[in-house]
């Protein structure tokens, strides 16, 4: 993920690019530009936005709102304990993506620490809706032919538990 700004507006924003190495993938580079259309279809103050999902030649890249800020575990890492008040407000914002990409029928299926990002201003939101699954709203031929697999910790979970795969009830768990 780059930093960078627009050169006629001075806009900053972010560009996630595939690695090289999994561009030549059609799976990974799938899974990736499935991860950029998803982001598009998802416009929440609590989601991290995507604005445009782009191919030229072997590079592909995503252009989203830059945070200035860092991803919840280094977060924690420095703070090393939340005060109750402050930890109840990062969970109420993440909620409250979550809730929003629950009723487009989307489950992120891979929420942990790094997929959560915490701005300067205090303001969480959630990223990387590359495993996530559509089966509302958002779900086109495109998404839907493209396989969307879930972490070890999901399927594991899934498993002990009985739920259905891609049960919201998962990522509910895992923002815990």
């Amino acid at each position: 993920v780059y930093r960078a700004a627009q050169r006629d507006t001075g806009d900053v924003k972010a560009i996630k690019v595939l690695r090289r190495r999994f561009s030549e993938n059609k799976g990974q580079r799938d899974q990736f530009l499935r991860e950029g259309k998803m982001g598009i279809a998802l416009q929440h103050p609590n989601i991290v936005p995507i604005h445009k999902v782009a191919s030229e030649g072997n590079y592909h890249y995503l252009i989203m709102n830059f945070v200035e800020g860092r991803n919840l575990r280094e977060f924690l890492k420095v703070r090393k304990k939340l005060s109750p008040v402050e930890a109840l407000r990062l969970t109420a914002d993440l909620l409250d993506g979550l809730s929003y990409a629950f009723e487009l029928g989307v489950t992120h299926r891979d929420l942990k620490l790094s997929n959560a990002l915490v701005s300067s201003r205090g303001l969480a939101q959630l990223v990387d809706f590359g495993l996530a699954v559509a089966v509302g709203n958002i779900s086109d031929d495109t998404l839907d032919k493209i396989p969307n697999p879930r972490t070890i910790d999901y399927a594991g979970l899934e498993r002990a538990t009985g739920v259905r795969k891609d049960d919201v009830r998962s990522d509910i768990y895992f923002l815990g």
